[in-house]
């Protein structure tokens, strides 16, 4: 058994770690460091998000907007274009009447309306029915648009009523030349449905400024003149001179 000398110096107990203030303060710091940058990422992260639920809700409002813009545009042209024809209507040529009247009395210009009606259009739907009759009326549509000029527009006023404006009217001998190729067109036998038709056109017309100041006064006049046509049963027997010199006094007042 070894025996312990009585000199021996026992060993010293390992010094606990004491932290310095320095040191603390230090580990402090570094902690506060690092909670700082976690909370900078946080807002990043949460900002990125925003960012993305932005972008999507911009996306989407943009979707939206042009879905509403291709609706309006779908709703500005129903609401002023026949269904049946395509052709622009009535109301459409009340406000296109009214601005190329101020064009043309900008530019010291005439322009003119046709005035155009289906001879006995109302037997061939009483007798064959509207479906027949609509598809007619289409079919005269089509015909229409070939025989005008393309600075000219072509309109349904109604029921089997067509109006025709020609603008930028230099020479009256260009109503009357068109007024015939419309007729020429128009005039004939037409095979719809196994049924053959035959159908005539009465036009009568409007000239800017001599038989009115205004659209109300050129359309009246332009009806009053198709209706004369009709009467006579001799479409256009009065040349677009002869009604030129016919004219009946406007009253400017």
């Amino acid at each position: 058994m070894e025996t312990r000398s009585a000199d021996a110096i026992p060993a010293a107990a390992p010094t606990p770690s004491v932290a310095t203030p320095q040191r603390r303060r230090a580990s402090d710091a570094e902690q506060e460091g690092l909670l700082a940058l976690i909370a900078i990422e946080d807002k990043l992260r949460a900002a990125l998000l925003e960012n993305d639920r932005l972008k999507a809700k911009n996306l989407s409002l943009a979707r939206a907007l042009a879905e509403a813009a291709q609706l309006g545009i779908a709703a500005h042209h129903l609401a002023h274009h026949d269904s049946l024809t395509g052709l622009p209507n009535r109301l459409l040529l009340t406000q296109q009447l009214q601005d190329s009247i101020c064009a043309a009395l900008h530019r010291h210009r005439q322009l003119a309306l046709l005035f155009i009606d289906l001879d006995r259009f109302k037997l061939v739907n009483d007798r064959l029915g509207h479906i027949v009759g609509d598809k007619l009326l289409a079919i005269v549509a089509s015909r229409m648009l070939a025989a005008v000029r393309a600075q000219d527009t072509a309109y349904r006023y109604g029921g089997d009523e067509f109006v025709v404006l020609l603008s930028d009217i230099g020479d009256l001998a260009i109503v009357d030349a068109i007024a015939e190729k419309i007729r020429d067109r128009i005039d004939g036998c037409y095979g719809i449905d196994g049924n053959e038709v035959r159908i005539t056109a009465s036009i009568g017309f409007a000239v800017y400024p001599v038989h009115g100041s205004d659209g109300y006064a050129l359309l009246s006049h332009a009806d009053a003149s198709m209706f004369r046509r009709k009467a006579a049963r001799s479409n256009l027997e009065h040349s677009a001179a002869t009604a030129y010199i016919e004219a009946p006094h406007v009253d400017e007042r």
